[in-house]
């Protein structure tokens, strides 16, 4: 009878164990799916954020440095005449 409910505490003990280590693992995967997720989240809204950009400079002719060529080579021009 004593045998038995050693092993009877030892397998107790032992599921006790489990549970703690299951527990502390989902813990663990419970912030490095936060962390991934945010990390993917960001990278979605930079890339929108980054399209937004370039629809806008697209539709207001965002050449602001092919412009700013342009009117220096007609200041050139105006120089020269």
């Amino acid at each position: 009878m004593n045998r038995w409910l050693r092993l009877g505490g030892w397998a107790v003990l032992g599921l006790i164990l489990l549970w703690v280590v299951l527990e502390v693992v989902s813990i663990i995967f419970g912030i490095v799916s936060w962390i991934v997720s945010t990390v993917v989240s960001l990278l979605v809204v930079a890339l929108l954020l980054y399209l937004a950009y370039l629809a806008v400079s697209k539709l207001l002719g965002g050449s602001g440095g092919r412009g700013g060529s342009r009117s220096r080579s007609r200041e050139k021009e105006k120089i020269f005449e």
